[in-house]
């Protein structure tokens, strides 16, 4: 995000030939949210939005579908990382604490796509948001390495527009804050993924004045070689979250994205009871 940032200030020239205007920069709030010099400062950090009713979202999920927190249990060893004094002093063998030993940590990828249908309403967006970000918690409480990319994979005839960053390796810890200024604003797409675009050197002109028609899920992992192993998440149209109800609509999307039914039953169930 900071190479974003630092990219767009430089004002990159804008490709005159295919963008006669600026979305980014001349859409009106309607459309595109606060002005593009607060959009682009989002990229930093302070962007606030629905951060509250999306945190409020995943405490609600969270009652159906718990995050079990994995912790290591302690072992008294003959070798460990900290000496157990008691056990030294009287002479024991076992005189070190040691954790136990964990399963081998598996990784993999959850791709967010950022294109959707300018019809798409703002719940839809801020539940797909919500969803995204408490699938993390859960597969990372599972043991599981994620690394948390949003893309936008567009085209127009035969030339393709990517455009990804990295929100989350695998190693680091999830920053909800950090994550929710891409995943849950219309500022970051509009704004700021349609300044990049208005510098890139396309040819074909017809990108103007619609900025391209999204991917499709097949097509974005056919072109792109993504594992079957890794996760995509499209559209709210494709993933079926309309943001009428959180719980029908994370059970909708985890049942498209091939998640169990230990987790799609409860939200289900949810959904039923807080329509």
């Amino acid at each position: 995000m900071s190479e974003l940032y630092m990219y767009l200030s430089g004002d990159p020239p804008v490709n005159r030939n295919v963008f006669a205007r600026q979305h980014s920069i001349l859409g009106n709030a309607e459309f595109a949210g606060e002005p593009f010099e607060k959009a682009l400062d989002y990229c930093l950090g302070d962007y606030e939005g629905d951060y509250r009713i999306v945190m409020k979202m995943q405490k609600e999920l969270e009652k159906y579908v718990p995050v079990k927190v994995r912790i290591r249990r302690t072992e008294k060893s003959v070798a460990g990382s900290h000496p157990n004094v008691p056990a030294f002093v009287a002479g024991s063998p076992k005189a070190m604490y040691r954790q136990e030993r964990t399963k081998e940590k598996k990784f993999c990828t959850v791709y967010f796509n950022l294109a959707c249908p300018v019809k798409t309403s703002h719940n839809a967006i801020l539940n797909r948001g919500a969803l995204a970000l408490s699938l993390v918690k859960l597969l990372e409480a599972e043991g599981m390495g994620v690394n948390l990319k949003v893309f936008m994979s567009v085209y127009t005839r035969d030339e393709i527009f990517v455009f990804d960053i990295s929100l989350k390796a695998p190693q680091e810890l999830l920053n909800a804050k950090k994550c929710f200024y891409p995943l849950c604003s219309r500022e970051f797409v509009r704004r700021i993924v349609f300044r990049v675009m208005e510098s890139v050197p396309f040819e074909c002109s017809e990108w103007y004045p619609n900025y391209g028609k999204a991917l499709s899920d097949g097509q974005f992992r056919n072109i792109f070689g993504i594992s079957q192993n890794d996760m995509v998440i499209s559209s709210p149209e494709e993933m079926g979250v309309t943001g009428e109800n959180i719980f029908s609509d994370g059970a909708e999307m985890f049942r498209i994205m091939g998640i169990g039914d230990n987790i799609i039953i409860p939200l289900m169930k949810a959904g039923e009871e807080n329509v």
